[in-house]
């Protein structure tokens, strides 16, 4: 187990041969199932329920099934910036500092 995880995976505490995939909600774990299952792999599901939810798959479909995890958890992604108006407000002052930055560069 890493010290710091930041992705909902990990190897299988016992069993070296499993990847565990954890999932805050039953939806989100039973539609990572159905990618799985789109994609030809097979997975077993924690029969005792409860948050977390969890998903095991074999390790020698670690790359397939960590790129279908991104792909399930980007569709229920909150925006980073949650209000359409600020993201554009932020995002012009960060391009009028970069110019300005550029500017003063070249300027010099």
């Amino acid at each position: 187990m890493a010290l710091l995880n930041l992705t909902n995976y990990d190897d299988h505490p016992e069993d070296p041969a499993w990847l565990v995939f954890r999932f805050t909600e039953p939806g989100i774990a039973g539609e990572y199932q159905e990618a799985l299952r789109e994609v030809g792999i097979g997975c077993e599901m924690d029969t005792q329920g409860g948050p977390p939810y969890l998903v095991a798959v074999r390790q020698r479909h670690r790359e397939a099934a960590v790129r279908a995890n991104y792909r399930v958890l980007g569709r229920h992604r909150q925006p980073f910036i949650g209000d359409g108006l600020l993201r554009w407000v932020v995002l012009g002052g960060v391009g009028l500092l970069l110019a300005l930055a550029i500017a003063g560069a070249l300027l010099r």
